[in-house]
């Protein structure tokens, strides 16, 4: 399956050198923390990690993440509606995490 991901550069993050932006399909499952039930469907996440001699790291639990679509199964029309959807969203997700994350 596809994943749409994509990364800025930032210099005003606290521990971390970009914020990476990613579009994929999850295929829904149990949540142990919550107790729910997470739906099948498209999602966009924006955390914050850090890139070094080709290497990604990134802190556990730390970002944002969002449906954009609920779905019963994986398309590529689909997809690319997601990737699509996900534009009106990156800008509110984004400032988000630049909440959390900015130096002082």
């Amino acid at each position: 399956m596809k994943k749409h991901e994509k990364y800025i550069e930032r210099t005003d993050l606290k521990d971390a050198t970009h914020l990476e932006v990613s579009v994929y399909y999850s295929k829904g499952d149990m949540n142990y923390f919550s107790g729910r039930t997470t739906p099948r469907g498209y999602y966009i996440s924006v955390k914050p990690v850090t890139k070094c001699d080709g290497m990604i790291s990134f802190v556990v639990f730390s970002g944002v993440g969002q449906l954009l679509l609920e779905t019963k199964r994986y398309s590529e029309k689909q997809f690319n509606t997601a990737v699509e959807m996900s534009k009106g969203v990156e800008a509110e997700l984004i400032a988000a995490v630049l909440a959390e994350c900015k130096v002082a």
